[in-house]
């Protein structure tokens, strides 16, 4: 399942190479993997303009530099005319949703309240668990995005869709 969150940037499971019409078809640029695995989509000609992966494990803290590094690409990437980036992991459940959290944390948004809207549009995520994140990653986060990200480029990047019904 593909789970819009923001305007431009969407999270699910690990796509299968037969998924790469579906996601263009809702539009999808760029895709961010950080799953255990590599991807089978991938980009070129008639396919996305990157495909990029960053293998995190979701039993293990995101070492600083580590999330740093994949909120960089994920902003490079999102911050692209017209991009709409979809991050994924294996089953859809905690590494992409909590990559995608984070980044939006890093922009600006409040940990609690973006990971109840994450959860509201994605109800098999579950961002930000103690076993990947502690506060000072948190805070890590959104001091460099302060720094980095802010003011964002694409605002629209960052604007909630309506809760599915």
């Amino acid at each position: 399942m593909i789970y819009r969150i923001t305007e431009a940037l969407s999270v699910g499971r690990f796509p299968p190479a037969d998924w790469t019409a579906p996601l263009l078809a809702r539009g999808v640029t760029h895709v961010v993997n950080v799953s255990g695995r590599p991807s089978e989509v991938a980009a070129g000609d008639g396919a996305f303009r990157e495909v990029a992966w960053f293998p995190l494990d979701d039993s293990r803290r995101i070492p600083t530099s580590t999330a740093l590094h994949v909120l960089d690409e994920l902003h490079r990437m999102a911050t692209q005319p017209g991009a709409h980036v979809y991050v994924h992991c294996g089953g859809g459940c905690y590494r992409g949703p909590t990559a995608l959290w984070l980044y939006l944390v890093a922009c600006g948004a409040d940990p609690d309240a973006v990971r109840e809207e994450v959860v509201a549009r994605a109800p098999d995520a579950s961002p930000g668990p103690p076993s990947m994140v502690g506060p000072d990653l948190i805070l890590e986060v959104q001091r460099h995005g302060r720094t980095h990200f802010l003011p964002h480029p694409r605002p629209e990047v960052l604007a909630l869709v309506p809760v599915p019904t």
